[in-house]
């Protein structure tokens, strides 16, 4: 952010401060600082002119009406409305039609209706958007404590039960893909690609119970498999891709990628391997254009099981080692994702479909019909995301960076004698780092 970035967040507070009361309803406190080049041009709170009038607009069209503003920052203490009373139209819109290049917010929307849908809105525009400082965005949460409690006090959370189940059964991939985003798009916002990433190798690292049979109480290595397909979205929206679904149809068109058969034909893919063919991705296109592409999480595992058809002796171990393979390509897909984004379309496609083939070997284990496989996958993500955070239960997660509860969960051990303070003693201090690493050149 840039230098005053810090001083116009303290301006939008100062100006949420003087918000009044409107009527017997609890209302945000919301204030607005627009920046050209530096420079602050205007500065509004909600109410400022007329009861209720919401900060953006009064600072667009009752003050900035006749100014250019294309391209100006937008500081404001609460994510930009997307839904208003016809004929007022909402705040983001406003936005996007005056044509700001960035927002920077200081804290979502606590309405269910609104929360994250402001900030994608910008983005879809090309519209950049930031968050206040964690300290400041403190600061907007204490002012509006009264705004955020009402929602919380009346928002009907669905219930985790049989009928919510099944009123999500058969439900959009790319659904569920939005839906995680929105409940960790806060959480994730500061963290980059490959801090997301290590999340998700530590989630697989849950399947490695299946291929070692180990036991861990209170642990059902089969979880992972949903949980694992959860953070591979999370990182899939971090990245920025718009459509898992294009992503998994465009590789995996009910056919596989190299033979192009269903079922798979090992030999021909073989063949073709060992001759250094790769992907003729435009045969692939065609093929997706007469194909019928699955529409849920079912729909994808149970087209995978039809390709790749899992057998009753199969072990899990080399299905989870060319997983852990895949991974290690996608984390190259990563690291050189500001060159070459377009690699990690075809990996993450791969790792996704691995997933599905250990979720299927898991049901032939388990003698489930072949019309039944994808049920169980479905039914973990309605009980482990049902689009709010378990934790906070909220539909846009609150949870700190780290929950005391994940420390130690896997990395459970620390070396006799380095407990407590004696643990950074193990560690080279920045100076220490620079003073043995550091090469002199003469």
């Amino acid at each position: 952010m840039g230098g005053n970035d810090r001083d116009f967040m303290r301006i939008a507070l100062e100006e949420a401060r003087k918000c009044k009361a409107e009527d017997q309803r609890v209302h945000p406190k919301v204030g607005v600082v627009v920046v050209r080049d530096g420079k602050e041009i205007y500065r509004a709170h909600r109410g400022e002119i007329a009861l209720g009038e919401h900060a953006e607009y009064t600072a667009l069209e009752k003050k900035l009406s006749d100014q250019t503003i294309a391209g100006c920052s937008v500081f404001t203490t609460l994510e930009p409305c997307t839904t208003r009373k016809h004929p007022k139209l909402p705040c983001a819109e406003w936005l996007v039609f005056r044509k700001v290049g960035r927002v920077v917010i200081g804290m979502l929307d606590p309405n269910p209706d609104i929360s994250g849908k402001g900030q994608i809105r910008l983005r879809e525009a090309g519209i950049a958007t930031d968050f206040f400082d964690t300290d400041l965005m403190s600061e907007v949460e204490e002012l509006n404590r009264y705004f955020i409690r009402s929602h919380k006090q009346h928002r009907v959370s669905k219930p985790i039960d049989e009928y919510f189940i099944a009123s999500n059964h058969d439900r959009d991939i790319d659904d569920w893909f939005r839906s995680i985003n929105v409940i960790y798009w806060n959480r994730n916002f500061y963290r980059d690609s490959m801090a997301i990433f290590t999340h998700l190798v530590e989630i697989v690292g849950g399947l490695s119970l299946l291929a070692s049979n180990k036991k861990k109480a209170g642990v059902v290595p089969e979880e992972f498999v949903y949980k694992s397909v959860a953070w591979w979205m999370a990182l899939c929206g971090k990245v920025g891709v718009k459509s898992v679904s294009d992503m998994l149809w465009a590789k995996f068109p009910f056919v596989c990628a190299y033979c192009r058969k269903k079922p798979h034909d090992p030999d021909v893919c073989s063949e073709m391997k060992a001759e250094g063919a790769g992907l003729d991705w435009g045969t692939l296109d065609t093929v997706g254009r007469l194909g019928n592409r699955p529409r849920s999480l079912g729909d994808w595992q149970r087209m995978f099981s039809a390709i790749y058809a899992a057998q009753q002796t199969e072990d899990y171990g080399p299905s989870f080692g060319r997983l852990t393979e895949e991974l290690g390509e996608l984390a190259e897909t990563l690291r050189v994702f500001p060159a070459a984004p377009g690699y990690f379309l075809s990996e993450a496609a791969d790792v996704f479909a691995w997933l599905m083939h250990i979720q299927n070997i898991v049901d032939q284990k388990k003698g489930t019909p072949k019309n039944e496989r994808g049920n169980a996958i479905e039914r973990g993500f309605c009980i482990s995301y049902p689009d709010k955070c378990l934790d906070c239960s909220s539909r846009v997660c609150r949870c700190p960076a780290i929950l005391q509860s994940t420390i130690g969960r896997i990395a459970h051990e620390v070396p006799k004698g380095v407990d407590g303070g004696h643990v950074r003693s193990r560690f080279l201090s920045p100076e220490e780092a620079v003073a043995r690493y550091q090469i002199t050149q003469t």
